[in-house]
């Protein structure tokens, strides 16, 4: 426990780890959205901390100044925040990590988060993660993941969640999921694609297609309403500013042609030359039409 800093030692048994990192795997912060919202809305207590220090380089991820009530400035460091939630009779007890996807140190990063794990002896490991994509806001959240444990990947098969095939440079995810694999502990992602046009701090839809796709992976329920009516709302204000935008109009017709035939024809996801390829154009098209 070199690097993680306790502040408490809950009472867990037989815990499911849940996991979410901000950066790179973290599109509109669809990943960490989901499990900040479901700490508060258990609630779950943070207990411990992984100590940034040697994990970040600060010029790249700067550490915040604030000023707080008292008028005295505080620095926020980045985050990365052990949650326990304790059951009533420990029927199903959780422990949420959310952080920072760090720039060294990964093996030591990921065994810090495992010694954490095993020491409350954590039984399955879901992380919730967030990827741009080329998909029309209209429709569904596209849901892609995979998992080593053959019960688990049996059950996200049953829900039609299906793995990208993806290869090449990589997040600290997969750097913690082979890190787990060599523990013999069961690991399982749940990815949540959203539509690259939207440039927001936090797209709510995102975030609430993985919760519904986590509920179903555990057989639980969480209290979705806030979040329901937060992405109901994001979702309204979205559609009013489109109306003044014919070319992205035109645009999200296009993909919902894709999404639909894509869906009715069950095929692969596309490929991320593809994703690459499509936003590039996009993007080009609107530099074009920009004044000036």
């Amino acid at each position: 426990m070199e690097y993680v800093q306790f502040t408490s030692k809950p009472s867990l048994e037989s815990p499911i780890m849940l996991l979410a990192f901000a950066g790179w795997p973290d599109a509109a912060e669809g990943a960490t959205g989901a499990l900040n919202y479901l700490t508060r809305k258990l609630p779950a207590k943070k207990f411990a901390a992984i100590d940034p220090e040697e994990f970040y380089v600060f010029t790249e991820k700067r550490p915040i100044s604030r000023v707080n009530g008292q008028g005295e400035r505080e620095i926020t460091w980045p985050a990365n925040d052990f949650y326990a939630y304790e059951t009533r009779d420990h029927i199903q007890d959780y422990l949420i990590y959310v952080g920072t996807e760090p720039h060294l140190k990964w093996r030591a990063f990921s065994n810090a988060i495992i010694d954490v794990a095993q020491q409350f002896g954590v039984t399955k490991v879901i992380m919730l993660g967030a990827l741009l994509d080329s998909v029309p806001h209209t429709r569904a959240i596209r849901i892609s993941g995979g998992a080593m444990d053959s019960a688990m990947a049996q059950k996200l098969g049953n829900m039609g969640v299906r793995g990208s095939g993806y290869q090449g440079p990589t997040g600290i995810g997969t750097a913690v999921s082979q890190a787990f694999m060599t523990k013999g502990i069961p690991f399982g992602s749940i990815w949540g694609h959203s539509p690259h046009y939207i440039q927001v701090a936090h797209f709510p839809k995102v975030s609430l297609a993985l919760l519904e796709s986590l509920q179903d992976v555990l057989g639980a329920t969480f209290d979705l309403a806030e979040i329901r009516s937060s992405e109901a709302t994001f979702d309204r204000q979205f559609q009013e500013m489109l109306e003044k935008e014919d070319e992205i109009q035109a645009y999200v017709q296009r993909l919902e042609r894709r999404y639909d035939a894509a869906r009715d024809q069950e095929t692969a996801i596309p490929s991320p030359q593809e994703m690459v390829q499509e936003l590039e154009q996009f993007l080009r098209t609107r530099k074009q039409g920009e004044p000036g």
